[in-house]
């Protein structure tokens, strides 16, 4: 058992706070379309450098979002913190060891960042969970005590990348919405309406039928004036002579 932490130091990045992330998340609206998106006026999205420090920001929160993989970095913090709680009474643990075994245990699967942040919560008395400082915290209150830690995290990575996938749009202008409104009607007086010259418009159905039955009325007026002549009786003795002779048997019309 060893009392030495874990190094949790890394590569220095572009950083942004936390409370500028919430007020760049804060800005962003409903997507009209998806409902699991956001989008973003452009005048009041994130620059490009406040989207590389996000950026930054989001790989680093994603790294504390790891479980642990070592159990010895486990028992060094849980060690750490009995330093206080036990020897500062003279109640030093015979078994020691497998009691911060059953804390190595309780928090399996739980991030290493989130157990360091807990265990500094601890000793300065400032937990997010109910619990007597008195003693040391249970197995079950260290494990519950990292959770709280581990879903605020989560809450400032949802943020995060929120932002940065927002769809950004543009607010027109007066005077850009006058320009359209210009431009539309333009278009609208270059259309042609079928009245000038070399120009054609189409029919509606009531036109159409019009014309039909000005058609018909036309074809009937001069079958009537076909048939006042002597061309329709011309026309019928032709036909009958046309017609072949009846047959034996058949009976003649």
């Amino acid at each position: 058992m060893s009392n030495r932490l874990p190094s949790t130091q890394t590569t220095q990045v572009p950083s942004l706070p936390a409370e500028r992330i919430e007020a760049l998340h804060g800005r962003l609206e409903a997507h009209p379309v998806h409902p699991t998106r956001y989008c973003v006026r452009s005048d009041r999205a994130a620059t490009t450098a406040e989207r590389q420090a996000i950026s930054a920001v989001a790989e680093r929160l994603e790294a504390e979002l790891a479980p642990w993989s070592n159990p010895k970095h486990v028992d060094a913090v849980v060690s750490r913190i009995f330093i206080g709680f036990d020897r500062g009474r003279g109640q030093v643990d015979d078994d020691q060891g497998v009691t911060v075994a059953e804390y190595v245990q309780a928090m399996k699967g739980l991030p290493l960042a989130a157990i360091v942040a807990a265990a500094d919560r601890f000793r300065s008395g400032t937990t997010r969970l109910p619990w007597n400082w008195r003693f040391r915290p249970s197995p079950a209150e260290f494990a519950a005590e990292a959770r709280e830690g581990v879903i605020l995290v989560r809450t400032r990575l949802l943020h995060a990348r929120r932002v940065l996938d927002a769809e950004v749009f543009e607010v027109q202008t007066q005077a850009q919405r006058d320009a359209v409104s210009a431009a539309f009607q333009a278009h609208m007086q270059q259309v042609p309406t079928g009245e000038g010259p070399g120009q054609h418009r189409r029919e509606t159905p009531v036109e159409v039928r019009a014309a039909r039955d000005a058609q018909v009325r036309d074809l009937v007026e001069r079958l009537r004036e076909a048939g006042r002549g002597p061309d329709i009786g011309r026309l019928m003795a032709h036909l009958d002579a046309r017609k072949p002779p009846p047959q034996d048997g058949a009976p003649s019309p």
